[in-house]
């Protein structure tokens, strides 16, 4: 199998391929903890804003939820580059070219600062009219205008952090970032309690002060990133300035492209449904927020068993060696089941006490526990998707992923979703609607990887 820089045409000689890692020394748990832990306190912090905002009312949380969704659409569309830094990292990494890693991460940070000042401007122009189409109330509307321009302002510097993050993981280095994420997360709850709510001598900005406090903390992560590996404190060397090669950039783009047109078509799903959901109401959109946010817990579990099957898996391929890339796949799909089944079912049986101890709306609270009983349901299909889908993100195959989530999204639960609203059902047929598209995915995930086909990738 070729290496990643015959891929690229890049010329390297005997004396500078130096074994920095092997993907032998490393395990799908020991890569996937420190990322799980991260994920954990992320979504934590989303459950400390929840309260904070919460307590503004019912008007406040459906405007942050919103604002959150359309941003979340926005960044994930930068963040797939980071699917091509993973890739590529990784398989230096298993063929031992550390230097190579170095450039693959500039270049990709560039790409995504880029990306996010360019979306930063679009939203500041065209935000109001986004947010005017999910038929909120004034007070709400205005509310979450103001949270999604804020937030963006801070686009560039997630990109960034978000992609030094993957980079390091791929590498094989899960427990910086965590560092990293636990003193974010500190500061973040800070200026959540602080701003929000005009606590610690802060002034009290309410949504607004949600937005800054996110924001405030990510930059300080992307700084803290930056300074260690300028003093060359990272596993990732500081590149070449030297070493430009368009073949690099092309390849970054070529394994992105299909990840970002993925993202784009989910997150753009997941707005529709969204919408369909704001058709119902304020309460049903809060019960939607505040149901994600617990299930977050869940989430990061698989996205922590995500990383570490494309961190492997890339490694492997890049040492030549599939079998173990495959049993590495499988084996995070193993995990990734078991935990996010347990935590999924645990979040559900509590989920009558957890929603009402984030907001004191009976309505909001009922169909709260509606929605995490059918989505905590879909755990051990979900745990599938993670799992089995990075690891095919790891191995380059970015098409499939891409095809899948078409399929199950698109194809049946928003069109069960429309065929629901169309004979005017209640919201809980709605919300039900989200079954059908995990289970085709899971089936068709799973068929993918078993093929093999995902092998050849990059070769």
């Amino acid at each position: 199998m070729a290496t990643i820089d015959q891929s690229l045409d890049i010329e390297v000689s005997e004396e500078v391929i130096e074994k920095v890692s092997s993907p032998e020394t490393l395990s799908i748990w020991g890569l996937a903890w420190p990322s799980i832990i991260a994920n954990i306190l992320f979504a934590a912090v989303g459950i400390v804003g929840l309260k904070a905002v919460g307590a503004l009312g019912t008007e406040a949380l459906a405007a942050v939820g919103t604002g959150q969704r359309i941003f979340f659409v926005i960044q994930s569309l930068i963040m797939a580059v980071s699917t091509g830094t993973t890739a590529l990292i990784a398989r230096a990494y298993g063929s031992g070219k550390k230097n190579e890693a170095a450039q693959v991460l500039f270049d990709s940070l560039w790409i995504g600062v880029i990306l996010g000042l360019c979306t930063t401007f679009i939203v500041w122009i065209y935000g109001e009219d986004i947010i005017g189409l999910f038929g909120l109330n004034e007070q709400s509307k205005n509310l979450a205008i103001d949270y999604l321009k804020y937030s963006m302002l801070f686009s560039a510097m997630f990109s960034a952090s978000f992609i030094f993050g993957a980079a390091l993981r791929a590498a094989g280095d899960a427990k910086t970032p965590l560092v990293i994420m636990i003193f974010q997360n500190i500061i973040n709850v800070f200026l959540l309690i602080g701003l929000v709510n005009g606590s610690f001598g802060l002034p009290n900005l309410g949504v607004l002060g949600a937005a800054l406090a996110w924001g405030i903390s990510f930059t300080i992560g992307t700084i803290i990133f930056l300074f260690l590996w300028l003093s060359k404190l990272t596993i990732i060397p500081f590149p070449n300035f030297n070493s430009f090669n368009t073949n690099r950039i092309k390849l970054i783009l070529k394994i992105a492209t299909p990840a970002t047109i993925e993202q784009g078509i989910f997150q753009l799903g997941l707005l529709i449904y969204f919408w369909i959901i704001s058709l119902y109401g304020t309460a049903p959109i809060a019960a939607y927020n505040i149901g994600i946010n617990i299930l977050m817990l869940s989430f990061m579990i698989g996205q922590g068993f995500s990383a570490a099957g494309a961190t492997l898996t890339g490694q492997f391929l890049g040492a030549d060696n599939p079998r173990e890339a495959k049993k590495s796949g499988w084996k995070s799909t193993g995990l990734s089941i078991v935990s996010m089944t347990f935590i999924g079912l645990t979040i559900a049986i509590f989920s009558k006490e957890i929603s009402g101890f984030l907001i004191n709306d009976p309505e909001v609270i009922r169909l709260t526990v509606i929605f995490v009983w059918f989505l905590g349901s879909m755990q051990p299909l979900m745990a599938i998707e993670f799992a089995l889908g990075g690891a095919l993100r790891g191995a380059g195959d970015t098409k499939s992923p891409l095809i899948i989530t078409m399929i199950g999204l698109v194809f049946f639960r928003l069109t069960v979703a429309f065929v629901f609203l169309y004979f005017d059902l209640p919201i809980e047929y709605i919300f039900s609607s989200l079954m059908i598209d995990y289970f085709v995915k899971a089936i068709l995930f799973t068929y993918r990887f078993n093929s093999g086909r995902w092998v050849k990738k990059l070769a």
